[in-house]
């Protein structure tokens, strides 16, 4: 009985997942089962076409991209350097370990490249370096050290902190404390107006707020105030609402008196919202760009992002996903719900238009080549230029009437899709020369790859934990998104019963990702 190619992809993606999904003592083989399977079925005849590779390799990519985008410029600028100077030193060890032992024992550059990516466990690289030098042997070997160090790096996670004699319950208190220092609380508190300054010099609202950095959300007066204003004065006597950090807090509390322990009754029917920010005419917007809330007189009071409450400015971009506490008329409640969207699953699947235009732009990105480290004609290739492109567009949110940004569901789709499509046709193709090159490499590629790992991985921990002194949960994530390995990223969020390895992992993991794209590439070319 003949089937086509696409009945062969699925078969080997189910199976594969199926295998993969196994989980013994906790530990399961994850992705690289697709690979495995692949690479059975490339030994007997079954073939994917490359096309499939380039495509399940371009979504993935640029989901990736758009997704990292705004934590990624953000954390750039806080502990970006330091971050990505640690995980280019964890890749240059690795690069030169496996260079240096390979051409001792006699190896020649595509087999050293294979190798490296391998250990990497890096798709996006083995593409890059197929783009350079279409030699099976890359792939082969790709395909025989991946399922090896991708299990060691999620072990290596798993047991460094037994090993290094670490308390990650205690190490979780202080980055708990660490990320309430550089992110504050936003908190809500009444306060009395007694300063009699604030009466006779006639202060408006507006001036109070933007000499604390606070926000007003109600006021509570015996005088009349113009609920349609958008700005009112201040009397003495007045009971206000403030939200802010307590430091602005105090700064407020200094400017107009009292602290209002008591709870208070307000007159002004105005109410809390909580609104997610999905609507496609919000999304990528300045706070000060939102007319219509102000017609509807809504306050943002605070902003969750990521797990992290954040103090709201005019200048602010607004991204799908945000959560938004917005203090406004209670007859205006339902208009600024449907003006910010508050349903994901309204949100467009996918607006295919951006996702097309922004892979488009990215492969003439990737084509442009470039000069570095002495190298001409070396080319970030189509996954590198999809990635730069996706993390500008992703951080950008929106260009005019076009939204770049995907639905969590979308972007989980493509990521998955992507992925699973790319590695069933590179194990196809690779299994053509498994027992080929098997028998010529032996196990030596196995054993330089695990070396070049644990040796790497040891140091750069070392120094990142005891020169750096980051906490050893930032290590962990660290280490993980240096090595772009999402199934390390669970196992260390697992251990630390949190996402707080995340933060770390996001910041260098974009950045990783070029390099070691990079570094394949120049290995062919040395």
């Amino acid at each position: 009985m003949h089937f086509d190619t696409t009945f062969y992809l699925f078969l080997i993606v189910s199976v594969g997942y199926l295998l993969g999904n196994i989980r013994i003592k906790g530990f399961s083989l994850d992705i690289s089962a697709i690979l495995i399977v692949a690479l059975i079925a490339g030994h007997f005849g079954i073939i994917i076409p490359d096309d499939f590779k380039t495509f399940g390799l371009a979504i993935f990519i640029y989901a990736v991209g758009l997704q990292s985008g705004p934590g990624f410029f953000e954390t750039l600028k806080k502990e970006g350097l330091k971050l990505n100077s640690l995980a280019f030193l964890l890749l240059f060890l690795i690069v030169s370990f496996i260079y240096v032992t390979g051409k001792f024992m006699g190896l020649n550059n595509v087999a050293v490249c294979g190798i490296f990516t391998g250990t990497m466990s890096s798709a996006p690289a083995l593409a890059a370096s197929l783009e350079v030098n279409n030699d099976p042997t890359i792939s082969v070997l790709f395909g025989i050290v991946y399922p090896f160090c991708i299990i060691l790096t999620v072990l290596f996670i798993k047991l460094l902190p037994t090993f290094a004699r670490i308390n990650l319950d205690r190490e979780k208190e202080k980055f708990i404390e660490k990320e309430k220092e550089l992110h504050p609380e936003i908190i809500t508190k009444n306060f009395k107006v007694t300063n009699e300054n604030i009466s006779k010099n006639k202060t408006l609202k507006s001036e109070i707020q933007k000499m604390t950095s606070t926000i007003i959300e109600r006021i509570e007066s015996k005088y009349s105030i113009d609920n349609d204003s958008e700005d009112c004065q201040l009397h003495l006597g007045d009971i206000v609402r403030v939200t802010g950090t307590k430091e602005q807090l105090d700064k407020i509390k200094l400017v107009l008196g009292e602290e209002i322990e008591d709870q208070v009754e307000f007159h002004d029917n105005l109410k809390v919202l909580r609104v997610l920010v999905t609507s496609k005419n919000i999304i990528g917007k300045k706070i000060s760009q939102i007319k219509e809330l102000k017609a509807f007189r809504g306050v943002v009071a605070k902003i969750r992002r990521s797990g992290i409450d954040i103090a709201p400015h005019e200048n602010m971009t607004l991204l799908l996903g945000d959560k938004l506490y917005i203090v406004a008329p209670e007859e205006n409640a339902k208009k600024i719900t449907a003006l910010i969207g508050n349903n994901l699953l309204l949100f467009p699947a996918a607006d295919f238009l951006p996702i097309s235009v922004g892979i488009v732009i990215g492969i003439i990105v990737g084509s442009i080549p470039v000069s570095m480290f002495g190298l001409s004609g070396v080319k970030i290739s189509f996954v590198g230029g999809i990635l730069i492109t996706a993390l500008v567009l992703g951080r950008l949110g929106r260009t005019g009437p076009v939204v770049w940004q995907l639905s969590p569901h979308s972007t989980t789709l493509m990521k998955t899709l992507g992925q699973l499509v790319f590695m069933a046709t590179i194990g196809t193709n690779a299994g053509k020369y498994l027992v080929e090159s098997i028998q010529t490499h032996g196990f030596n590629s196995i054993i330089i790859g695990v070396s070049a790992l644990i040796f790497s991985l040891l140091v750069t921990g070392h120094i990142a934990y005891r020169v750096f002194k980051y906490n050893f949960i930032t290590v962990l994530g660290l280490l993980s998104g240096s090595m772009t390995s999402t199934p390390s990223l669970t196992m260390a969020n697992n251990i630390t019963k949190s996402d707080f390895p995340a933060i770390s992992y996001a910041a260098v993991y974009p950045f990783s990702l070029i390099a070691t794209i990079v570094l394949s590439q120049l290995i062919l070319k040395l």
